[in-house]
């Protein structure tokens, strides 16, 4: 939207920066819609909020520090993935003091991953996107069994071998009755998919992430809301277990593929919101086949099934002459 626009180019440097860094979680270059994303972050919990805010503001001023391009910071290119590091330590590892300088050293870190691969990446027209936080956040997860400071918190998954859902386990019938407490199991794990891409389990935290997607595109909050959509039915259809749908966790992942594929790195047709919709079904597989891989040493998936998928799509979309890379 216009205005959007126009509050964010008159808002003070420095602070557009940091804005845009936390608005680009979900590929928006918009200070208006940054400020709504760390505001409902706040909503969710404090902690998350400021962890959230120290990972972005770390991971952009060691881009200044480190003379990074100019045009790459002031566009919130080295912000997000800082942002995604606060929240994704304090939700895996023990909440403590010293865990602060965890999230800054990680946040710096995933600055100077984050140029390494844009490096790599560049021949190629690929972005890095999040992959940075991703290998940030699971070195510091593995890295907590050698500190005595530090410890992992009870979300972080113990190491074991993967074994069959329960039985009980299993979505049934009621994701498929038409009541009304069966809209709200719906509208409740859409929202909170889209809120769980930045570690928030709050339905008010994806509205809002929705809302702040929708100023500065009307497709990308399409693409995200299909992708919450999408990473609830299709785990539902293979019998995936219903507290993971309920929580969102199939979702997030589904959404920013779509976003990525259907909005931003592929130029919009109806095309293309096709190859989304299939990307965003092979993420969720993807998803479940990376959290197998991984069990064994006790790491989350984070965002890297949609990594994967999108690197793989956009790798091939040089290969077609049916499909146009944006500019």
């Amino acid at each position: 939207m216009e205005w959007s626009l126009s509050i964010d180019k008159a808002i003070p440097r420095p602070l557009r920066t940091v804005l845009r860094g936390v608005g680009q979680v979900f590929f928006c270059c918009n200070a208006v819609t940054g400020l709504i994303f760390l505001i409902a972050l706040y909503i969710g919990g404090i902690t998350a909020g400021l962890a959230a805010t120290v990972g972005v503001i770390s991971s952009t001023v060691a881009a200044y520090w480190l003379g990074f391009s100019e045009d790459d910071i002031d566009a919130g290119l080295y912000g997000f993935n800082g942002t995604l590091v606060g929240p994704c330590l304090f939700l895996f590892l023990e909440n403590t003091p010293q865990l602060w300088l965890f999230v800054v050293l990680a946040s710096i870190l995933s600055t100077v991953v984050l140029a390494a691969l844009m490096r790599i990446l560049q021949p190629y027209n690929i972005p890095a996107s999040t992959s940075p936080f991703v290998l940030t956040c699971w070195m510091f997860m593995v890295a907590v069994y050698s500190f005595d400071i530090f410890s992992r918190g009870p979300v972080l998954p113990a190491p074991g071998i993967p074994a069959d859902i329960a039985a009980t386990s299993v979505v049934t019938s009621e994701f498929a009755a038409l009541t009304q407490e069966t809209a709200v199991t719906w509208y409740t794990a859409i929202a909170k998919g889209i809120g769980e891409v930045m570690f928030a389990d709050s339905v008010i935290v994806g509205l809002l992430f929705l809302a702040g997607i929708a100023i500065t595109s009307f497709r990308g909050a399409l693409m995200a809301l299909s992708g919450a959509i999408v990473g609830v039915a299709v785990p539902v259809l293979l019998g995936a277990d219903k507290t993971l749908i309920e929580m969102g966790l199939y979702a997030f992942n589904p959404i920013l593929t779509m976003m990525a594929i259907g909005w931003v790195f592929l130029t919009p047709s109806m095309g293309t919101a096709m190859l989304a919709l299939l990307a965003g079904i092979l993420t969720i597989i993807c998803q479940a086949g990376l959290a197998n891989f991984l069990a064994p040493i006790g790491l989350p998936t984070l965002t890297f099934p949609f990594v994967l998928v999108m690197w793989m799509f956009l790798f091939a979309a040089s290969k077609s002459r049916h499909w146009g890379k944006a500019h």
